[in-house]
């Protein structure tokens, strides 16, 4: 299964929202999406002690432990619809969060919500970085009390998670500045090592209050954004051309030099006359 759509949290949202009666929802799919950004990864650590062989490159500077998000879309968008199964109202706050502003999401944030019910869903997707699955991840609004998530399912580009959270943790995302998302890699002890993600809250709670975002506004964000991400793919693309080349001409073997010219040779004694 895979996200045919722009926003990963627009694809969160159409897996809870799907076409209802009297919902268009469904209708306003936006296009695929860019190829992930990726992820830190774990870094092999050289023994303590033990000495760099002559010539050989520095070792690498050790994973991150902790990585600060930003989002590459201007403001968090609200979707509201028609929830499929018993058609009441349902609403979805949404963002995308990357390591930079120009580069594709690693993870989404979904704050889900339907008419009558009192508890939300704090809905993620997650880019696969390799986390280990079975201890899940932990969720921590700014120094607040840390909140159990378990992941639901993994699929070829994203992992999915979802958390119940009560009024206290809604008002504390509304309020707060932000949301961490703290999960287990391997590295380290046996146990995995710690990675966490700093998610910025700024915003959220206006967001979430006001009015349902308008679609052709989202839209032409996306497109704006998509153009600047295949910018962004396109001048790296050039970069590592420029980059091959030069190294296959450092690697060309250098033209012969050209021969030193011989040293003259003494003439012969010419021949006396005879007597």
């Amino acid at each position: 299964m895979s996200f045919h759509v722009t926003r990963w949290g627009a694809a969160a949202l159409a897996l809870s929202l799907a076409a209802c009666a009297g919902s268009a929802f469904a209708q306003n799919a936006p296009a695929k999406p860019a190829a992930p950004a990726p992820a830190p990864t774990a870094q092999a650590q050289p023994a303590p002690g033990a000495q760099p062989a002559p010539g050989a490159q520095p070792a690498p500077p050790p994973p991150p432990s902790k990585v600060d998000l930003v989002s590459p879309e201007p403001q968090w968008a609200k979707f509201c619809a028609k929830e499929p199964n018993t058609c009441k109202d349902a609403c979805a706050t949404m963002r995308d969060f990357a390591t930079s502003a120009d580069q594709p999401p690693m993870i989404s944030i979904n704050v889900f919500e339907q008419a009558g019910e009192e508890k939300r869903k704090l809905r993620l997707l997650m880019l696969p970085i390799g986390m280990m699955l079975k201890p899940g991840f932990r969720v921590i609004i700014d120094k607040g009390e840390p909140i159990e998530g378990k992941y639901d399912m993994c699929f070829q580009n994203a992992c999915s998670a979802e958390v119940d959270i009560g009024a206290s943790t809604l008002g504390a995302m509304k309020k707060g500045q932000t949301l961490s998302v703290v999960m287990r890699v391997p590295g380290g002890e046996p146990s995995g090592r710690e990675l966490t993600f700093n998610i910025p809250l700024k915003d959220f709670g206006p967001s979430f209050d006001g009015k349902p975002t308008d679609p052709k506004l989202l839209e032409q964000q996306r497109q704006q954004l998509q153009q600047q991400l295949q910018k962004k793919a396109e001048e790296q693309r050039k970069q590592l051309e420029l980059q091959q080349q030069q190294q296959s001409g450092a690697a060309a073997p250098a033209a012969a030099a050209p021969a030193a010219p011989a040293a003259p040779t003494a003439p012969a004694p010419a021949a006396q006359p005879k007597q």
